[in-house]
């Protein structure tokens, strides 16, 4: 049935038709014996809405409720005694007389479904005549009142480019005014004509308003003369400005900021009674709009006692507690006399009653209105009071204590005035057992101040994404509270979502969680009694281009038993309003998906007729039809639809409702052409079949119909699928034909599809064999050709100037040829920064690629254990590391698998969508879903990295490097489950962190290797031995200065802050480097130095941070710090002991040095001193990854005392436990030996030993009070201390040679014990046996 054959083609949705020209239908008998009797529903909307009314006015509930103040009607009556008003075009009503109401419905259904079409036409004006119920309305969003004075007359160019399908361009001006300057003049003039054909760009529309608003504030308030005031009336641009507004008030919510902005101008405009009639009207309808705003409603009740104050000068005393209310003028005797008979002073209260129960539940700043109110209230009872009034205020604090907000110990001291006042005598018992019974409360607030607070100072700072993160942790919180415990409030989350919403009115994400959290009060917790409908009218209000939010309008109408007219009303709304413009294609279809599913089920209904019927049909190809069309307009021909095929899914539903089984059966092979290569469509169309073939068998009221005893139909449709030769899933097929084969068919019928089966699965084998191979040289080809694109810029690794990969055994050669700069290493610098490296790329044939070695398993059950999932890919090859990740519903699991090699992946491919342990898998390879990063803070540690990068996906595996070869390495390893995510994280790269640090966030391209660069590397820094102790970096680059551009001088310290005798200068080119090697043999000061070119021999595998007494620390200096001129930082910071005299002992320093023992080769030098520095102030720290530790020297005996016992045990990364001893027992511990490698078949005890296993705490055995000649291992000759321990000072250490065969007993100063007994006399191997066999 064609919609077009219902309609006469001059029918239209806003004009009469003659009824005698109603399309002729066939007459049917009702299938009801009842007639359809529409309900009158409270919450359906007004179909005769003002012109100034929303677009929404369903009834608002709880604190939701704004009525329309009392004081309305005499103002409306006053404007119709004075304004010649014409009638509201939207209340005139459609005189079409259709022959039957159902044909009624079906020509409206009609021009709903062709008016996507006229409206795009329409859509060059901004002044849609089509969009709201305000059509073709005049008035501006700001009334014009006719006969004001001061309004200009006429349309302003913006209203002419603005007007509805306009027939003749208008003639072009030029916008000359003052208060723009010429590059905002060029803005507005660009903008209109942008706006006039694209009138849902929602930011331009901002735009213009707000330029045009700021020439106003502009005119009103010159910069010059400071005291001068401009006429507001005479602003040149007034009617385009008002224009704007009306126009984007057509389409969208103006947003709480642009209706204070635009009721700030009507108040300076404001000189008659009908001017301040209209301002009074549009903070009705603002009000309306923005539900809970404050700053609106404040705005409103300011203006009317502004009203009512300029009505009764006489009455003084709200000055007493507004005082800057508005002071209008123009007003003649006759208008006071008509605006003291309108505004009195209970209207007044009226309305500040409204607005103080409209944001109650502000915990913020509904304070303000709050305060207002009360204290008009009290001035009111101090006037008359009463018992009866003095209850009701009682009441009215009671009211107010007993709700969370920010000033209640304000209002608390406010209700304790009034206790002292009025109920004096009982005062003590009244306020103990209100604060007893309000503890609750101020708890409530306490519980989220910290938030408000952060809340508070974001928008402070006008910094909108710290905002919106803010408060996006504020709704997560407030809805994860318990409702057992009492600590959820319905109200407190509601007036949140409602705060937000005014902050981020466009944010579609925001406006849908809130609707979601409405549903679930509804239907969970049966919290009926809340307004859904309003506030879905006022989401899609503000977020017009969400198709999520439109139907969720349309379902909550449906379930609120809503007129099917205003139903309809709605859905036009939707498709009329730019769904497809502002949004995309998806957006409109979940609108008509529905739109059709409310068709449908009313048309089943058990009051239902045939015309409904009728209309459920035609109103759902329509859609299809429409959509098909719209999707072609957009895409083109090669538009295939809906991938899940929604719309027609509703259609098969509603045919199969009819009992048309053929009808819907046929629909269903006209979608296999489009969705024949979905396994998904095919179930689907299975499931049908079965329960069609059931409904047909084993209803009692298919009488004729004949019975199938087996469903052949639905063995068809899986014979069909399973030969598609392109089908995603054929497992799954092949698996459901089996199983219903057997449980439905006969023997010859199971034999055939057994034969077929085994044929598939085999054509499916190879397939799948072959998708696998193209996979991996897909991602192959992908990773070259990512390779080469990054060729020309500079590398990931090296844009920080980093260095990832051990230098090479020809890169620790000299340069310089000089023997002895060859084979000294350069001394430890603590300031040493690592120069800028910039390098190219080249392929290299790494050792382990773990990037393209590993794949991504998904939908893994709960239950599985790794062992399992080693065995099950134990065949596709070696297993280097596999992890296990649960998935976030708890329900599924996912696996990362490294292979030893990627040729291994691809057999690993083969077992994609493989039942394992029960479940179906999901094999992927994992290329690209490594991210390299770098260049953040150095105190960054595996859960930094964590909270940085959690919201871009879920984080499978970090890294970071070892420092045992190069302590200034910073750079970590983030291992994503998928590529995608890895991708999103990238997003993050460039950020600022702590103000000047910019994270490198790039995936990782293990086939690149970079050279490095830079001053040290490039030959053009220069090495300066043996210099003058006084020199200064200063003095050292006037020096080579003259050999030319110095880029910077650099002379290390010791920790007193005294030159270490050598230094180094980096020059701007390599031959100024080579020209400065004149300086070799020259006398610099008082010495004669040695200069050479500086040598890259030498790996940091130890970091000094000298700290002082200013506690700076180089902290793992950042590649991207340069070094300042001048004197060393670290010579900035005095040493408590500069002077010789002050120098401290040995013993002394040993007391206040404690060492880490345990540490991980991964933990920096910025980690430990953050970690050590909360015991004490710090001397230096230096860092021996090569020996698994760190000494920390604390300038305070003290403190290292605390830090001894508060670091011993302390688990610094999870798993991982530090320990505390000396120095020496420091340097007894060798680097650590750690892979992360599965060890495979049967190896050395010394690999088993080592693998996932860290070296342990130095082991002492317990002390054992003995006596006599014969010692014990461990224990020395004739004495009760065992060796290692004692009181720290005169505790022996036993040190090994290096040919193990000495051991000598030392004490804290590095003497032989008994010295003075033994002095001379040199020991022999005959001594060193006795010592260990107890005999002399």
């Amino acid at each position: 049935m064609d919609i077009n054959s219902l309609l006469s083609p001059q029918d239209s949705p806003w004009e009469s038709s003659d009824p005698s020209k109603a399309p002729l239908k066939k007459h049917r008998k009702s299938r009801s014996a009842k007639p359809s009797q529409p309900t009158k529903d409270t919450h359906s909307i007004s179909t005769t809405q003002t012109p100034l009314t929303l677009a929404h006015n369903a009834a608002f509930q709880g604190q939701h409720v704004i009525p329309s103040p009392p004081m309305m009607h005499p103002a409306s009556a006053l404007r119709s005694a004075h304004v010649s008003t014409p009638p509201a075009i939207d209340s005139i009503r459609s005189t079409r007389q259709p022959s039957t109401a159902g044909m009624d419905t079906l020509a409206d259904l009609a021009s709903m479904q062709h008016h996507q079409q006229t409206t795009r036409i329409n859509a060059g004006g901004l002044r849609n005549t089509e969009i709201y119920d305000s059509h073709g309305s005049a008035n501006p969003i700001l009334p014009d009142l006719h006969g004001a004075s001061g309004t200009l007359s006429g349309r302003g160019s913006l209203d002419m480019a603005m007007a509805d399908s306009s027939t003749q361009t208008p003639p072009p001006r030029r916008y000359s005014t003052a208060s723009l300057s010429e590059a905002d003049r060029q803005t507005v003039v660009q903008l209109i004509p942008f706006l006039a054909s694209n009138p849902f760009a929602y930011e331009s529309h901002i735009q213009l308003i707000n330029l045009l608003h700021m020439g106003f504030r502009s005119h009103v308030y010159p910069t010059s003369p400071p005291a001068a005031r401009g006429d507001p009336k005479t602003y040149e641009l007034l009617s385009d400005l008002r224009n704007a507004r009306e126009a984007m008030d057509t389409r969208f919510a103006l947003g709480e900021d642009l209706w204070v902005d635009a009721i700030e101008d009507e108040k300076l405009l404001a000189t008659t009674l009908d001017d301040c009639i209209a301002v009074m009207e549009s903070c009705q309808k603002a009000v309306k709009e923005e539900v809970g705003s404050v700053k609106l409603w404040y705005l409103y009740a300011k203006w009317m006692l502004s009203l009512y104050r300029n009505a009764n000068p006489q009455d003084q005393s709200i000055e007493t507690i507004i005082f800057d209310l508005d002071n209008i003028k123009g007003w003649s005797e006759e208008d006071v006399v008509v605006a003291r008979e309108v505004w009195s002073r209970q209207q007044t209260m009226e309305v500040l009653a409204q607005g103080t129960q409209a944001t109650k539940w502000r915990i913020d700043d509904s304070h303000l209105l709050w305060n207002t109110y009360t204290e008009l209230l009290l001035q009111d009872l101090l006037d008359s009071p009463s018992s009866e009034s003095i209850n009701l205020m009682q009441s009215h604090f009671y009211d107010r204590l007993q709700t969370p907000h920010s000033a209640w110990d304000e209002t608390f001291q406010m209700f304790s005035n009034f206790i002292s006042r009025y109920q004096n005598s009982g005062y003590e018992d009244i306020m103990a057992a209100v604060n007893q019974q309000c503890a609750p409360v101020k708890n409530a607030y306490g519980t989220r101040e910290a938030m408000e607070l952060s809340l508070k100072r974001a928008q402070e700072s006008n910094d909108k994404i710290t905002e919106w993160q803010v408060i996006s942790e504020y709704i997560e919180w407030e809805l994860a509270q318990s409702r057992r415990k009492n600590a959820f409030i319905f109200e407190l989350a509601d007036a949140l979502h409602q705060r937000a919403a005014l902050r981020f009115p466009t944010n579609t994400e925001l406006w849908e969680g809130y609707v979601m959290f409405i549903n679930d009060e509804m239907v969970t917790h049966s919290r009926r009694e809340v307004p859904l409908v309003s506030i879905l009218d006022q989401a899609t209000r503000h977020c017009p281009w969400s198709g999520i939010l439109w139907s969720q309008y349309l379902l909550a109408a449906e379930r609120e038993s809503m007129l099917f007219t205003d139903i309809g009303q709605i859905k036009h709304k939707a498709t009329s309003t730019g769904l497809l413009d502002a949004g995309n294609l998806d957006e409109i279809l979940q609108v008509y998906v529905a739109w059709c599913s409310i068709l449908r089920r009313r048309a089943f209904q058990p009051e239902s007729t045939d015309e409904e019927l009728d209309v459920a049909e035609v109103g759902i190809r329509s859609a299809i039809e429409d959509m098909h069309r719209l999707g072609e307009a957009k895409y083109g021909k090669e538009y295939q639809g809906d991938p899940q095929y929604r719309l027609e899914r509703v259609y098969i539903k509603y045919l199969t409702q009819s009992r048309n089984w053929h009808g819907a059966r046929e629909s269903w092979k006209n979608l296999i052409s489009k969705h024949g290569d979905s396994h998904q469509f095919w179930l689907r169309y299975y499931l049908w079949e079965m329960s069609t073939w059931a409904k047909i068998s084993y209803s009692e009221n298919a009488k004729n119909a004949p019975i199938s005893p087996r469903p052949s139909e639905a063995t068809k449709v899986l014979k069909m699928g399973i030969r598609r030769p392109k089908l995603d899933w054929p497992e799954r097929l092949l698996q459901t034909l089996q199983n219903h084969c057997e449980d439905h068919e006969d023997a010859e019928e199971l034999q055939s599809a057994y034969v077929q089966i085994w044929k598939t699965n085999r054509i499916v084998k190879k397939r799948r064999e072959k998708e696998a191979l193209e996979a991996y040289e897909t991602a192959q080809v992908q990773a070259l050709q990512q390779a080469q694109s990054l060729k020309p810029e500079t590398s990931v690794d090296s844009a920080v100037g980093l260095s990832t990969g051990k230098r090479k055994r020809s890169d620790l050669q000299d340069n310089g040829g000089n023997e002895m700069a060859a084979k000294k290493p350069r001394a430890d610098d603590d300031t040493h920064e690592q120069e800028q490296e910039t390098a190219t790329e080249v392929t290299s044939d790494l050792k382990r690629d773990r990037e393209n070695a590993t794949v991504t398993v998904k939908n893994l059950s709960p239950e599985t254990t790794q062992t399992k999932i080693r065995q099950y890919f134990r065949d596709c090859g070696t297993i280097n590391s596999l992890k296990l990740i649960p998935d976030g519903d708890d329900d599924s699991m996912t696996a990362s698998i490294e292979f030893q090699s990627s040729e291994d992946v691809l057999t690993a491919q083969t077992k994609d969508r493989k039942v394992f342990d029960g479940r179906e898998i999901h094999v992927q390879v994992g290329t690209g879903s490594t991210i390299f990063v770098t260049n953040f803070p150095p105190v960054a540690d595996h859960e930094w990295i964590r909270q940085k990068f959690q919201e871009s996906g879920d984080i499978v595996d970090i890294r970071f490097p070892s420092l045992k070869y190069n302590t200034h390495r910073r750079f970590c390893y983030v291992q994503f489950k998928t590529s995608s995510q890895a991708k999103r994280a990238t997003e993050l790269n460039g950020e600022t962190l702590e103000g000047k640090l910019k994270l490198v966030a790039k995936i990782s391209d293990p086939s690149r290797k970079q050279d490095r660069s830079g001053a040290l590397y490039e030959g053009r820094e220069i090495r300066l031995v043996n210099l003058d102790w006084q020199i200064t970096e200063k003095e050292l680059q006037h020096i080579c200065s003259k050999y030319g551009a110095v880029e910077k001088t650099r002379i290390p310290t010791d920790v007193s802050g005294k030159s270490k005798g050598f230094g180094f200068v980096a020059f701007s080119s390599k031959d100024e480097a080579e020209k400065a090697l004149d300086l070799d043999k020259t006398k610099i000061g008082s010495r004669i130095v040695t200069v050479n070119a500086a040598s890259k021999t030498h790996v940091k595998r130890q970091a000094t941070a000298i700290i002082g007494d200013m506690s700076r620390s180089s902290h793992s200096p950042s590649p991207d710090v340069q070094m300042t001129n001048g004197t060393d930082r670290n010579a900035a910071s005095p040493s408590p002991y500069a002077d010789k005299e002050d120098k401290p002992l040995p013993s002394e320093i040993k007391a206040r040095t404690v060492a880490l023992l345990n540490l991980p080769d991964t933990v920096n030098d910025a980690r430990v001193t953050s970690l050590a520095e909360s015991y004490g102030p710090l001397v230096k720290v230096v860092l021996r990854p090569d020996h698994q530790g760190a000494i920390i020297e604390f300038k305070d005996v003290a403190d290292a005392g605390r830090a001894s016992l508060g670091l011993n045990g302390h688990e610094i990364i999870p798993g991982r436990k530090i320990g505390i001893g000396d120095v020496t027992e420091l340097l007894k511990l060798k680097d650590e030996k750690r892979t992360d490698r599965i060890g495979s078949g049967v190896g050395s005890k010394k690999e088993a030993a080592s693998q996932g296993l860290q070296s342990g705490l130095p082991i002492r055995r317990p002390h054992q009070a003995t006596r006599g000649r014969r010692g014990g291992l461990g224990f020395k000759r004739e004495g009760t201390d065992r060796v290692g321990q004692g009181d720290g000072k005169d505790r022996a250490s036993v040190e090994k040679s290096d040919n193990g065969q000495a051991l000598k007993e030392k004490d804290e100063d590095g003497r032989d014990q008994k010295s003075e007994e033994k002095e001379g006399r040199q020991k022999s191997n005959a001594d060193f046996k006795a010592l260990f066999a107890g005999k002399k």
